[in-house]
Order: C-alpha cells, then sequence, then structure tokens
C-alpha cells in the first residue's frame, strides 16, 4: 500500500511543490549564472546520488546561491541549493561533497514528506517558513533570523525532535554516499570541524547552516563512528577543479581585486601555482587586461594541458583579445570528449558566431542537445539567438518557449509560442505544429 508520506505527498506532488519552490528563488534570491560553476557541482552532485542502485540523477538539480553566508538547503523535488560561502569555506572536495551529500541524503529519504505525513500542512508550512528565511537573510540578516525562529516556533516539539532525527538519518546516508562515491568518508566530520573553528575564532558569528542543521558534540562523534567504518583509503579527498572553481568563487567575492591579485602573485593566498595562476588570469581578465592575462594562460596550459578550467580560462583570454580561431580550437578539445558540457559549449558558440559560423554554432547546440538528458535552461536562448541570426524566426520563438517551460515559466511559454504561431506561414507545417502545441499546454494547464 506505500508508506504513509506517500499516501500525503507523492514522489510527483514533491516535484510540483520543488518547481513551486524554485520559481520563488529563481524571483528572490541572487543565483550564481556562471555556467562553469554550475556544471561543476552538477557533476559533484551526480557522482555523489548515482552511486547508489535505482536512483536517477536526472531527479536532482544542485545550484549555487551568490551568498558569502555559510548555508546548504534541500527542498521536495531533489533541488539542492549550495552557498557560495559554503564553497569558499570548504577545505577540500570531499568537505563540500559531504554538505552536498547530506542535502541529497534529505531527498532520498523523503524528510519533507515525511514531516508532512506525521504533522500534515504543517510540515510544508515549516519548510516554506525556512525557504522564506532563507531569502529574507539576502537582504537582512536580522529579518532572515526572525523568520526563521518564527517559522521553527510555529511548528511542535515534536517537528523539532523529527527534525533532529533527519539530521542524523541524513548524517548516516551522507556518509555512505561519499564512501560509495569514492570521496574520503571523513569529509563531512572535517566540514564539522570546520564550522566549530569558525565559531570558536567569532564567537558573535551567527552561522545560518547551524540554525537548521545544529550541531552537536553528539553528531559528530557520530558522523566520525559512522565514518571510521567506512574509512576509504585512497577516497577522493580533492581536485584540481574544486581549487580552481573555489578561486573563481573567491574573485567573485573578492571586495578588493587588486589587493587580492598582489596577494596570488606574492603566493599569500591560494593553494598551488595552478591555482594561483588560475586566480590571477580571472582577476586580469575582469578588468579587461586580457593581454596581461595571456601569458599567465599560456603557463597554466603548460602545467595543465588536460585540465578544462585551464582550457577556458585560455578560451576566454582568446576571445577578448579577438584571437576567435585559438578560442574555437581549445573548446573544441572539450566538446569533442564532452559533447554535454554546456559550459564549453555556451563559450564555443561565442566564438563561432563573431567568425558567422551560425550554421557551425547550431550544429554546436543541437550535439549538446542530443548528449544531455537534462538541458540546462539557458541554452535555449543560446540558441534562440543562432535560430534569429540565421533568420528562422518561427524556430527561435519556439527555443525561447523551450528555455521558459524549463523554467516553469508556462505562461510567458505560450506567449513565445503565440509569436512563433505569428512568424509561421499561414497553413504551414510550422504553423500547425505550433499551434497543436498551444492547446496541449493550455488543457494541461486546465487540467492543472
Amino acid at each position: 500500500m506505500g508508506e504513509p508520506a506517500d499516501q500525503v505527498m507523492s514522489p510527483r506532488d514533491e516535484k510540483r511543490i520543488g518547481r513551486g519552490f524554485m520559481r520563488q528563488i529563481r524571483t528572490h534570491l541572487n543565483l550564481v549564472r556562471d555556467p562553469e560553476l554550475n556544471h561543476y557541482v552538477q557533476q559533484v552532485g551526480e557522482r555523489l546520488v548515482s552511486s547508489q542502485p535505482g536512483v536517477d540523477a536526472k531527479d536532482f538539480t544542485f545550484f549555487i546561491v551568490n551568498d558569502p553566508e555559510i548555508n546548504a538547503f534541500a527542498i521536495p523535488g531533489g533541488f539542492i541549493g549550495i552557498n557560495s560561502g559554503l564553497i569558499t569555506a570548504a577545505a577540500n572536495e570531499s568537505q563540500l561533497a559531504s554538505v552536498m551529500a547530506h542535502e541529497a541524503a534529505h531527498v532520498m529519504q523523503r524528510h519533507i514528506a515525511r514531516l508532512h505525513a506525521s504533522q500534515g500542512n504543517q510540515g510544508v508550512k515549516t519548510a516554506a517558513a525556512i525557504l522564506a528565511a532563507i531569502i529574507l537573510a539576502q537582504s537582512s540578516p536580522e529579518a532572515g533570523q526572525a523568520a526563521l525562529l518564527t517559522g521553527l516556533a510555529a511548528s511542535r516539539q515534536s517537528a523539532i525532535n523529527f527534525t533532529r532525527t533527519n539530521e542524523y538519518d541524513a548524517d548516516r546516508l551522507g556518509i555512505k554516499l561519499l564512501s560509495d562515491a569514492n570521496y574520503n568518508p571523513r569529509g563531512m566530520v572535517e566540514f564539522f570541524e570546520v564550522l566549530r573553528k569558525r565559531i570558536a575564532l567569532n564567537v558573535t558569528e551567527q552561522l545560518e547552516f547551524l540554525r537548521t542543521h545544529p550541531l552537536t558534540n553528539n553528531r559528530i562523534s557520530e558522523a566520525r563512528n559512522n565514518a571510521d567504518r567506512l574509512q576509504n583509503p585512497v577516497g577522493i579527498q580533492d581536485t584540481t577543479d574544486f581549487q580552481f572553481q573555489q578561486m573563481k568563487l573567491k574573485v567573485l567575492h573578492s571586495d578588493n581585486p587588486q589587493n587580492m591579485l598582489r596577494a596570488l602573485k606574492n603566493g599569500h593566498i591560494g593553494t598551488s601555482e595552478s591555482t594561483r595562476l588560475y586566480g590571477q588570469i580571472l582577476l586580469n581578465l575582469d578588468a579587461g587586461r586580457a593581454r596581461d592575462a595571456k601569458p599567465l594562460a599560456e603557463k597554466l596550459l603548460f602545467i595543465q594541458p588536460y585540465n578544462n578550467a585551464a582550457k577556458m580560462a585560455a578560451a576566454r583570454v582568446a576571445l577578448q583579445t579577438l584571437d576567435y580561431e585559438r578560442a574555437e580550437s581549445l573548446l573544441r578539445s572539450i566538446t569533442n570528449l564532452q559533447p554535454d558540457n554546456y559550459a564549453a559549449t555556451e563559450l564555443l558558440i561565442e566564438a563561432l558566431l563573431p567568425q558567422s559560423k551560425t550554421r557551425l554554432a547550431e550544429r554546436s547546440i543541437q550535439q549538446y542537445l542530443r548528449s544531455t538528458t537534462r538541458p540546462v535552461p539557458a541554452v535555449y536562448r543560446k540558441y534562440a539567438t543562432v535560430l534569429q541570426l540565421k533568420g528562422q524566426l518561427t524556430a527561435a520563438h519556439e527555443a525561447m518557449a523551450d528555455h521558459y517551460f524549463s523554467l516553469d515559466e508556462t505562461r510567458d511559454a505560450i506567449g513565445q509560442l503565440e509569436l512563433a504561431l505569428r512568424a509561421a506561414d499561414e497553413d504551414s507545417s510550422a504553423s500547425a505544429r505550433v499551434n497543436a502545441r498551444i492547446q496541449q499546454v493550455r488543457r494541461a494547464l486546465n487540467e492543472r
């Protein structure tokens, strides 16, 4: 007959609720739009969840909130947010992966649905209050804290105990996810220690993460015991990709780029020569000094000839210096092996269009769409630009409709389909196709 959670909130309901939350998040939160950063966290997340039999990685979406505070959260339907501040606080990839595994475990164990089953609507109201607090904290930490405390106070004490139990369960499964994905399972314990040191160094700091993920001695002790049982001596501790993407976020957060550039040159920050070079390249590009970045990019490529982030940094330098052929060559070396890498595909389009290679740009996007099971929404907007340049207005509006559909903005999608219908020749196959699609979407809306 299924679990009690299934009877009050099916997985389909969770997905629908999650999409509703995501619409609010995209409207109110400052999300990191960088395709390379988003590709990186999605890859780490998919590695974790796909290590479990019967779990489909397509059911999980990992995204980054541009906020220097340490925080992460999961919402129904497999949507998992990670604050940029959490990524910069982690010392290595296994620590970042441990938090992502913990949040993924909440989703796998359907804790929101179970909370809903045990409390009725109060469980979802509590989840909504916590989400509202996360959104409010972006503009006012004090308002966010007040909203969070109000939301938790509104739930019964049993809900708080239930949530505490969920945290232990998510730790246990999260550590297993780490080990099964060939990460060092002690990454979770190490990150707990990072948080404790932050608190010890600054007693006035109130970490948002700890308000929704209470950290106790018992919890740390149990996590350590679970990690020791699953200790993987060859498990991944860190990667160059993590260090590069973390450096990119540090550049993004920097309030004094010149001081940061000086510190990188002098070796005062950064975990390796490669990481320091990467940071210097990004800072120079942001300042419009592509010619200063060029020798640094060539040196980085010499040290890291097979690293995609190094190739993409060099491609960005080539784009800024108008060397489109060089950029195209570097990016094709990535997309030929990883056609589902949207970050590289997007940059490749930027290299092709100034060369009037619209047909190759269209093929590159089509290759990406054929190679991925979960297209990035931005690809459809890029596709629309290419189709518009080719004079295919009906197809361009259809691509924009797909962009809005992928963001669950159905009414905007219908608006684009109506524009596509106007651009199509009357009584043409394109007109019939678009009209049929409009009717299908309207029927689905009415049913909903």
